[in-house]
């Protein structure tokens, strides 16, 4: 991807909130001119359930979604926010 312009955006955390809100969010990140954001910082418990358990089919269509609206991805490591199994083990 060519980067001619100054990168601008901030951390996105749609893990936490509906996914019939995206479009919604992409609508108004473009309207103020983002073109990057971080993923993944709070999204352990929601890519990884239960031990040994992957979901990133949502990660897969969000990121799909920023794609297609020309907004890039920094995809942080999710060990901001363990998730809740991990404390019972």
């Amino acid at each position: 991807m060519n980067f001619s312009n100054m990168l601008y955006g901030g951390d996105y955390n749609p893990d936490q909130w509906p996914e019939e809100v995206w479009l919604e969010d992409v609508k108004l990140m473009k309207e103020a001119g983002v073109n990057l954001v971080s993923l993944g910082i709070f999204s352990w418990a929601k890519l990884e359930p239960k031990p040994g358990e992957f979901d990133f089919g949502w990660m897969d269509r969000l990121m799909d979604l920023l794609h297609e609206n020309g907004i890039s991805v920094d995809l942080a490591t999710p060990t901001a926010s363990p998730p809740p199994w991990m404390v019972t083990m």
